[in-house]
């Protein structure tokens, strides 16, 4: 905690041109490239230092680039049970799609440019496709339930590439993706997945879209039970998600600084701490 106010005391913020307002893409659909049959994307190794994640609970995390950009992702509400931190020095706020735990930028400090993947009638998705700082975010339609939409609504995935790192951010993802959607997000290194299921793909789900993005370094389970959440609402725990898998590290503190995995190991999947 104290790390993170002395963060926001002494973070500045140089936005990029056009920050301060929200973004106003256009309707976007479904990817329509797809690889090859039985293939997923292609994992190049990543150059250097990684980012910082910190996660606040449920699917609210705030990336920091080794460049100092700074990325508050679908940030959540105080009436969830989470015990929140000042407001969060960033550059851009990110919002998978409009739900009241996923859209509280009143977390962020400042006027950082607000990105929403859906557009205002929740109808369609926005195509968001462009850099702020040293990071490209891009969008890829996707759907809050299994059903394309008809029962939750659509969902947008983020995903943030640089320095030859890509994160993606799968929001409420409800369904396995299809190859169009695996050929959009591309190869991934750091994923954040929802494992607690009743909202959104539960544990087998989302180990089968893990195995579907293959990501290279860092596999982080969000929207699960915890001891903070609120008790109404009937998320799994992750430990259905990790049960009988290898490489889980439960991490010590609140902030995860992402290193690029030896050659040929697979992916460690991380258990965040919460404030």
């Amino acid at each position: 905690m104290n790390l993170l106010t002395c963060s926001l005391v002494t973070f500045g913020l140089a936005l990029a041109a056009g920050c301060g307002s929200e973004a106003s893409g256009t309707t976007g659909a479904a990817a329509t490239a797809a690889p090859a049959a039985g293939e997923g994307p292609a994992r190049p190794t990543p150059p250097g230092a990684g980012p910082t994640i910190q996660w606040f609970g449920q699917s609210a995390f705030l990336v920091t680039t080794p460049k100092g950009t700074r990325v508050l992702m679908d940030p959540v509400p105080a009436e969830l049970g989470y015990l929140l931190p000042p407001p969060v020095a960033c550059h851009v706020v990110t919002i998978s799609h409009e739900h009241f735990d996923h859209t509280n930028v009143a977390m962020a400090a400042g006027t950082p440019e607000i990105l929403r993947g859906l557009t205002k009638d929740k109808a369609g998705w926005e195509t968001i496709d462009k850099k702020i700082g040293d990071v490209h975010i891009r969008t890829v339609g996707t759907y809050h339930d299994d059903k394309k939409g008809a029962e939750r609504g659509l969902n947008a995935v983020f995903v943030l590439e640089f320095d030859g790192w890509r994160i993606a951010h799968l929001g409420d993802l409800g369904h396995l993706l299809t190859p169009d959607q695996i050929a959009a997000i591309g190869a991934v290194d750091v994923l954040l997945v929802p494992v607690g299921g009743a909202f959104t793909i539960d544990a087998a789900g989302a180990t089968k879209v893990v195995d579907q993005l293959r990501p290279r370094t860092t596999i982080i389970p969000m929207h699960y039970k915890t001891d903070r959440l609120k008790k109404d609402l009937p998320l799994a725990p992750v430990d259905g998600y990790v049960a009988g898998k290898a490489n889980v590290r439960h991490l010590d503190g609140t902030e995860l600084k992402v290193v690029p995995r030896p050659s040929g190991a697979p992916p460690e999947i991380v258990i965040m701490n919460y404030l």
